[in-house]
């Protein structure tokens, strides 16, 4: 058996949000950001790449895949915040999508739509003008955007619910009631079901930190229920954690059990 890893207590405020917590912020898209705004960054720009990931086939073009992709970039700290705001904001252009910007100081939908402007005019050079000052505009959205990652968060949660119920996702009360329940498996799964176990210090072992951080790095969620070997032999008799652990699918890059054994918040 593996040697316990020291390391920092997590520095988190809360790892979880209730079903109740995301049920009474149906409807209030503000109180929303309010609630996701208490969980780290990391966190939120994780829990934004998961829940588009469930409509990973319905986002309107591979510039939104490859914006999504370069959210979980920017949490690993991969890419820069110029970088992420760039790729955005091709999505945002291309696509139309306003999910990554951040609160309005100007119209930012009419920069991703067509400018009136443009359709009698001309001169090849007027329209370039006319759209170099449109990305203008859109990267300076975006770029408000990266800055409250606990918006986009939440502005991802309606377009998921959006995208995955395009026929009843606000119209019928109770189907609206069950669409957004749906997502609250993947906000659990990101943000955690209940304060941390005090024990994860002496659980996190060599073993369960290698394990760990080859699932997280490698998507590897079918070596999760190894995991969980890994963490009963390091003294972990935490039924949830190993429940969620040997669970089949549901999995997501930034897992909260595969978050305590890497020790990362």
């Amino acid at each position: 058996m593996g040697q316990p890893i020291p390391t920092p207590p997590l520095p988190l405020k809360r790892l979880a949000m209730t079903l109740e917590d995301w049920l009474a912020c149906l409807g209030d898209p503000d109180t929303l950001s309010l609630e996701l705004s208490i969980f780290s960054d990391r966190k939120l720009h994780l829990l934004t790449a998961a829940l588009l990931r469930r409509v990973w086939d319905r986002l309107p073009a591979r510039h939104s895949q490859l914006a999504v992709e370069a959210t979980e970039q920017f949490a690993d700290g991969a890419i820069s915040v110029d970088a992420l705001a760039w790729v955005r904001s091709q999505a945002a252009r291309e696509s139309g999508e306003t999910v990554w910007f951040g609160e309005e100081s100007f119209n930012d939908y009419e920069l991703i739509n067509p400018c009136p402007c443009c359709s009698p005019c001309d001169a090849q050079a007027f329209r370039y003008e006319c759209r170099v000052a449109k990305q203008g505009g859109v990267l300076d959205g975006v770029r408000r955007g990266t800055k409250d990652p606990a918006l986009i968060a939440m502005s991802a949660a309606l377009d998921t619910v959006r995208l995955e119920n395009p026929d009843t996702a606000w119209n019928d009360v109770v189907a609206r009631r069950w669409n957004w329940q749906s997502l609250f498996a993947t906000v659990r799964e990101v943000l955690g079901e209940n304060e941390p176990d005090p024990n994860w210090s002496c659980w996190r072992t060599s073993d369960v930190l290698a394990l760990a951080c080859g699932i997280y790095e490698e998507r590897a969620f079918d070596r999760l229920p190894i995991l969980a070997d890994a963490l009963q032999d390091a003294g972990c008799d935490d039924e949830n954690v190993l429940w969620h652990c040997r669970r089949p699918g549901g999995h997501a890059r930034g897992c909260w059990v595969v978050d305590l054994a890497m020790g990362v918040a």
